[in-house]
């Protein structure tokens, strides 16, 4: 029964089955547009690394060659160990643009986007002047994970990602809980069927990038241990017919209730 409840949430043949090799719509714009956003940022003399790993030359085609021209083959490595063994935040910010277009691409090189994102909260980004068009991204992101059966990134993956480089997910997480499609539904029962794990009486994230020292952690805990979620899925019981959502939400409300306590909703 979960088997063929797991097919049907979703586009009815799998969870994350991509209907095209191309980016939604409404990411494509976003994405390119990091561009026009990136195209004033200027590249550093050099990208700096540990002596005994590389040699600064071998990564002189990033900073040399025009940036819509970088693949994987040569962002892959790099975008995996900056800030560790290479790199600094001066070359990180002027390929942050292109890596971003790769990691949401079909480009198998390039690393986890949860390691990628985690960079970007290590470098600042939200100080730098384009974070708009980054924080774009990570919105088109969310809606697409919310909105489209067939979305670029698991909600685990996602998720993560956007709480390793966020300094919050609240809003997220209280569109999330709107829970005004089909989408929503299937995605929060795929979350917390998969994408969680019973500890303790806590109902926690799997994903084992998160970084449980952040408050964005905290912030998805309480969420799904300490009411919201359960609320959510309650309320949304009202306004539902359809047996097959009716279904989802009361195994959902299995979980969430295992987790906590019922809310009291007499007051």
């Amino acid at each position: 029964m979960e088997a063929e409840k797991r097919l049907s949430c979703g586009s009815r043949g799998g969870p994350f089955e991509t209907e095209s090799d191309q980016p939604d719509p409404g990411l494509a714009p976003t994405l390119e547009a990091l561009d026009e956003a990136f195209g004033s940022v200027g590249p550093p003399v050099a990208v700096d690394c540990c002596q005994h790993c590389k040699n600064a030359h071998d990564y002189a085609p990033l900073l040399t060659r025009p940036r819509h021209q970088l693949t994987g083959t040569e962002l892959g490595a790099y975008a995996f160990s900056v800030l560790n063994t290479v790199g600094s935040e001066a070359d990180l910010h002027y390929l942050t643009g292109r890596i971003l277009q790769l990691l949401h691409s079909d480009d198998s090189r390039m690393p986890d986007i949860e390691v990628f994102y985690d960079k970007l909260r290590e470098a600042g980004w939200q100080s730098w002047p384009q974070a708009e068009a980054i924080g774009a991204v990570f919105d088109a992101l969310w809606h697409d994970l919310l909105t489209r059966d067939s979305s670029r990134e698991s909600v685990e993956t996602l998720l993560c990602a956007l709480g390793l480089a966020e300094n919050t997910i609240a809003p997220r997480l209280s569109r999330w809980a709107d829970l005004d499609c089909e989408t929503t539904i299937c995605r929060l029962y795929e979350f917390a069927m998969w994408g969680c794990r019973q500890k303790d009486g806590l109902l926690l994230p799997r994903n084992a990038f998160w970084n449980r020292e952040l408050p964005t952690y905290r912030e998805l805990v309480v969420w799904l241990n300490e009411g919201p979620a359960l609320c959510a899925v309650i309320a949304a019981f009202d306004r539902y017919e359809d047996p097959h959502l009716l279904e989802v939400l009361a195994d959902i409300h299995s979980l969430l209730v295992m987790s906590g306590p019922e809310p009291d909703n007499t007051t």
